[in-house]
Parts: C-alpha cells; structure tokens; sequence
C-alpha cells in the first residue's frame, strides 16, 4: 500500500517536472486556443487473497449423551480483495470470499451434507490518529446448505474492527461481529499482538491465536489455536429429510438455521518463499465441533438441537493454505 502511494507520487511529480518543457517546445498558432492535457487521476490499488484447503479426520457426534456416528470436514476458502486507496489514510475494499465444509456422514445422519458462503466484501480501512487503526466491513451474500436457494440464505454479516498501535512491539485489537441470525447475534473479541523478544511474537488474535518464533528471515514456526465456524440456514425440506419434521418427537429443523463450530489446536509453518507469497501448513488435534440447530430468529432460544462431539473423542487434522498480497 505504502510503495503504490509513494510510486504514484513519484510519476506525478516526474510528470510535474517533464510537462512545461514540452508545451514550451511544442509551436502554437497564436490564434488557436491551448489545451492542456487532462491531468492523470491514478489512484494507488493493492491486492490480497488466501486460498486454503484443510481435512478433519472423523470424530463420534452426539446429540446429548448419544453417541450416532463418525463426521468427518473437508473445509475449503478463498477470499480475494482489491483496495483502491482514496486518500491518505483511507482505502476501500471490494472483494469476494467463499468458504464451503463438506461433511462425510454416517448413515441417516440428522446433519447437512454441506455448509456453504459465498459472499462479497464491501467496506473501508481508516486511519483515525497515530495510533489507532479501523476497518469495518459488510459481508452479504448467501449462507446455507446451497439446496433448494431461497431469499431466506441470505444474510448479511457485520465486521468491525480496531487496532491500537501501544508502541512498535505492543498493539491492542477488539473485533466485533454482528449476525443477526446468529444465536450470538453480537459477538465481541479483544486480542493483542506482542513481540516480546527479537524472534518470538505472540500473536493472541482470535480466530486464529498463535505463538510464532521466526526461524529466519522467511522461515515461521508457530502453534497455537483455530476456530472454524459460521451461521447457515437449512432448507425448509432438511427436517423432514432427515427424521426431524413435522410431528417427530424431535424438534422441527424445517427451514432453520445451524450455528457451526469446528475448534482445533495444533502446529504449522509459513514460509514466504516470494516477497508476495507466503505457504502456511499446519497440522494438530480437533477437540470439539458443535451444530447448533435453531429457528430463525435472533438472539438465544430454548428450542434448538446440538450435535457434538466430547473433549476426549476429537479427531486430527491438517490445513495447507496460500496467501499474497501486491
């Protein structure tokens, strides 16, 4: 960001500078009038995406203290965005971001065989002082089991975000997040990131807390944690589909909507093996992965169903994934 605005300047001001010498060499007809040419509006623009790719080996689900059978994740996601910076200190951001979980079920599982997004990304950096940074975000789109697509899929998640610089090695981040279909409508998490010695960061922001020693210039070793997760509506057939509609002694999942969790604990490497490009690969233990089944409505309700798996019967996983930015 900072090299595109300084480039652009450095054009400008070359412009600046070559522009009069040649209006002064170029013969005019005195009766004829100049016209100069239209000034140049180059706005500076950077890019980034991340495309990554993870498997989550298969764990019991229960739905109370019954166990029904082995789920497995294939979890894929590609996030791409373009920030034209406007001026000094603000860029806009356009982008698109799609993540799918592809779930391997045991016989007449009660669960979607897909949870799936594909949304855009609208919003803005700002640079409010010296020290605090912000970026807020609208994510609308579609959030479902992709069957059977209504208007009732879509949503429109809120992100809003704040860094405050405390020195070079010290800064304080809170994040919130607004979904309104959510059984957590407003969810706010506070973080840090320390760079406590030369090589070692500690980096404690969620969804992705990591301990990171710098094993050379382009080498990072780090472990720590990852949530998965997001909000997706059912079909309004998925109940009856799958032994919980209408008139079961379960409860009614026709049209609901399901609060998916996926946490994992483990290890990995990044590797910027180009100025732009950086490989990340890791590899641990998932602990606990829940469907939280619930009407569409906001806030908690007593009228919802939970598929998980206990602590101690969790599964491996592994994730290897690309990012850029330019």
């Amino acid at each position: 960001m900072n090299q595109n605005f300084a480039s652009t300047l450095l054009i400008a001001a070359l412009g600046c500078l070559t522009l009069p010498g040649v209006l002064r060499a170029t013969p005019q007809d005195a009766l004829a009038p100049v016209e100069a040419p239209p000034p140049e509006n180059n706005i500076p623009v950077s890019q980034e995406f991340t495309a990554e790719s993870g498997f989550t080996g298969g764990a019991t689900t229960k739905q109370g203290n019954d166990s029904l059978g082995e789920v497995s994740n294939i979890n894929t996601h590609f996030n791409y965005v373009v920030s034209p910076q406007i001026k000094d200190g603000f860029l806009l951001r356009f982008g698109v971001d799609s993540e799918r979980n592809s779930f391997g079920l045991f016989p007449n599982a009660p669960l979607p065989n897909t949870l799936q997004s594909v949304n855009a990304i609208i919003g803005a950096d700002m640079v409010l002082s010296d020290k605090i940074i912000m970026r807020a975000e609208l994510h609308p789109g579609i959030y479902s089991d992709f069957v059977n697509v209504t208007g009732s899929d879509f949503d429109m998640p809120v992100q809003i975000g704040g860094t405050y610089l405390w020195s070079k090695d010290f800064q304080i981040i809170l994040g919130v997040q607004i979904d309104l279909k959510s059984n957590l409508p407003i969810i706010g998490l506070p973080g840090f990131r320390w760079q406590f010695a030369d090589k070692w960061v500690l980096s404690a922001i969620p969804p992705k807390p990591q301990l990171q020693y710098q094993l050379s210039s382009s080498l990072t070793l780090y472990t720590g944690a990852e949530i998965l997760g997001g909000t997706y509506h059912l079909n309004d057939n998925f109940g009856s589909d799958h032994g919980h509609g209408p008139g079961t002694t379960n409860s009614q999942l026709n049209g609901n909507i399901v609060d998916f969790t996926e946490f994992r604990v483990g290890a990995g490497v990044t590797w910027n093996f180009t100025p732009n490009l950086t490989l990340d690969a890791s590899a641990g233990y998932m602990p606990y992965r829940d469907f939280d089944i619930h009407p569409d409505q906001i806030g908690f309700d007593t009228h919802s169903t939970s598929f998980h798996n206990s602590l101690s019967n969790g599964a491996p996983y592994g994730e290897i994934g690309i990012s850029g930015s330019f």
